[in-house]
């Protein structure tokens, strides 16, 4: 069963494991440095409450946003995978694409890409009275056993 802790909380039994493979392409995106516009989607599956992502996949920047019409032919090339999005330090315009009816139940990472560090902040899109982004727990490997 999920607990919010508030409005701005972090959502209890809801998390998600990101796989070695890709961290790697986190990771290399830090390397080239996107600009802050960056966005992709992330490619896996949910098992329960958990969110495991296996692909991260550049797919925009700028003014090209997130929408229905991508992610449609995203789906076809993976069926069922397409389990949410990242953003390369979340800006307005992107939040404000995410938060409707095509993204509800869907993860958000927010990765904040500097040269000496990489910051990975996971969210799911939640629904009440209005669409937002409800923080979840990012799972490390070590303790993902503990969960399942």
């Amino acid at each position: 069963m999920r607990k919010r802790g508030g409005r701005f909380g972090i959502i209890r039994g809801v998390d998600v494991l990101i796989t070695p493979e890709a961290r790697r392409e986190i990771e290399a995106l830090r390397a080239v440095r996107p600009a802050s516009s960056t966005w992709g989607i992330l490619i896996g599956h949910k098992r329960g409450f958990r969110f495991i992502v296996e692909k991260v996949f550049p797919a925009g920047s700028g003014q090209v946003l997130p929408d229905e019409r991508v992610f449609a032919g995203l789906d076809g090339i993976w069926p069922g995978g397409v389990i949410g999005l990242f953003a390369v330090r979340l800006s307005a315009s992107v939040k404000k694409a995410v938060l409707g009816p095509l993204f509800y139940g869907k993860l958000v990472l927010e990765l904040g890409a500097t040269a000496q560090k990489q910051s990975v902040r996971p969210f799911v899109v939640e629904f009440e009275r209005r669409f937002f982004l409800a923080r979840i727990l990012l799972v490390t490997a070590g303790r993902a056993k503990a969960h399942e």
